[in-house]
């Protein structure tokens, strides 16, 4: 990986030395992610009416650990595991994908006539910790209050936090970066919405959401 720019473009050089330019989907800082030096892989779209066909799909940092920085993929592997009934907390029930909030505008990532859930992609590993987010975001403060007001309507509801790195072994929110979104969260819990935290295994042909680790409320977390 040679840099990041215009937010969506990363440059790289190849195997032969040769230079290519990639999409990024990520739209995040990103911290923790990419370096100049990071050996990044990619993947290649057949897609004619793309500009640019390779996508960044993995980073290896310097300790050796694999991050997915697509955070499209997210989805896909929670997607995959809620229809495998391999998410405990949800298993035996069938999820529909980009439901739409109920009586407001926007939609959740899954849900069905009882439960709603919104994903969130942790990549950010800071003092032994995964954290969410790694920059302000007010669309994820909005989901998070209106999977509280689910709740409060007699809806289950659940943030589950896709852990994308396979350094992260536990997860917190960011409240100094985003102290807006921590108090979401923290309203959220108190009313019942339900966290969750899950890791993938990673290799460079495989993402799989796999084990539950813990969510630590940011009261209990200090950087």
């Amino acid at each position: 990986m040679l840099r990041r720019y215009k937010r969506f473009l990363v440059d790289a050089r190849l195997e032969d030395n040769s230079r290519v330019t990639l999409h990024c989907a990520n739209t995040g800082a990103m911290h923790g992610c990419l370096f100049p030096g990071y050996p990044l892989y990619f993947s290649i779209s057949n897609n004619p009416k793309r500009k640019l066909p390779g996508s960044v799909e993995l980073v290896e940092t310097a300790n050796g650990d694999l991050i997915c920085v697509n955070t499209v993929r997210a989805n896909h592997v929670v997607k995959e595991a809620l229809a495998a009934g391999a998410i405990a907390p949800f298993s035996g029930q069938v999820f529909k994908s980009e439901l739409k909030i109920p009586d407001e505008s926007g939609r959740f990532d899954f849900g069905n006539e009882d439960v709603y859930i919104e994903v969130k992609s942790v990549t950010y590993l800071r003092d032994g910790v995964g954290v969410f987010p790694d920059a302000k975001s007010e669309r994820a403060s909005k989901h998070v209050r209106a999977l509280q007001r689910c709740v409060e309507r007699g809806k289950r509801a659940a943030l589950l936090f896709c852990v994308a790195h396979t350094g992260i072994e536990r997860v917190s929110i960011a409240a100094d970066i985003d102290p807006v979104y921590n108090e979401a969260v923290s309203q959220a819990m108190a009313t019942g919405v339900e966290i969750f935290a899950y890791r993938c295994d990673i290799t460079p042909s495989q993402l799989q959401l796999t084990q539950p680790i813990p969510f630590l409320d940011s009261a209990s977390t200090a950087f």
